[in-house]
C-alpha cells in the first residue's frame, strides 16, 4: 500500500495522538474525492478473486505496520497489540467509509478529531 510504504520511508510523528491523526487523515483523504462512487463500488462492484486477495494483503500489511508501531510506542498501554492493531485499522476503515460515503454529509474535520480521540484514549488504556 502506498501510504504504508510512505510512512515507513518518511516516518510518523512521535506522539501517539499525532500518529493516529496521520492514519485517520489519510483514510479520510482516500474517501472524500468521490464518496458516492466509492459507496457504489463497495456495495455493487465485482468481486474478482485477485481484487479480494489484494484487499486482504493491503489490510494485513496495514495491521502489521500498526502493530509494529504500537509495540514500540511508549504511550501504548493495551495488553494485546495484535488485536489492538486489527481494531484500529478496521475501525478507521469502516467508520470513515460508512460516514464519508453516507448520503448525509459529515464534517470531516470533526470526524477526524473524534476518531483520533477515541482511538488515542483506547490505545493509552
Amino acid at each position: 500500500m502506498a501510504a504504508t510504504d510512505r510512512f515507513r520511508r518518511e516516518g510518523l510523528p512521535g506522539a501517539l495522538e499525532e500518529m493516529i491523526r496521520v492514519m485517520v487523515h489519510t483514510a479520510i483523504g482516500n474517501h472524500v474525492e468521490d464518496p458516492h462512487l466509492l459507496r457504489v463500488m463497495a456495495e455493487q462492484g465485482p468481486r474478482a478473486p485477485q481484487l479480494l486477495d489484494q484487499i486482504r494483503r493491503n489490510y494485513q500489511e496495514r495491521v502489521e505496520f500498526i502493530r509494529e508501531l504500537l509495540d514500540a510506542h511508549p504511550e501504548v498501554r493495551v495488553a494485546d497489540t495484535d488485536t489492538a492493531a486489527k481494531l484500529a485499522v478496521s475501525t478507521v476503515e469502516l467508520v470513515v467509509h460508512q460516514l464519508v460515503a453516507a448520503p448525509e454529509p459529515i464534517d470531516t474535520g470533526r470526524l477526524e478529531n473524534e476518531l483520533v480521540g477515541m482511538l488515542t484514549r483506547y490505545l493509552r488504556g
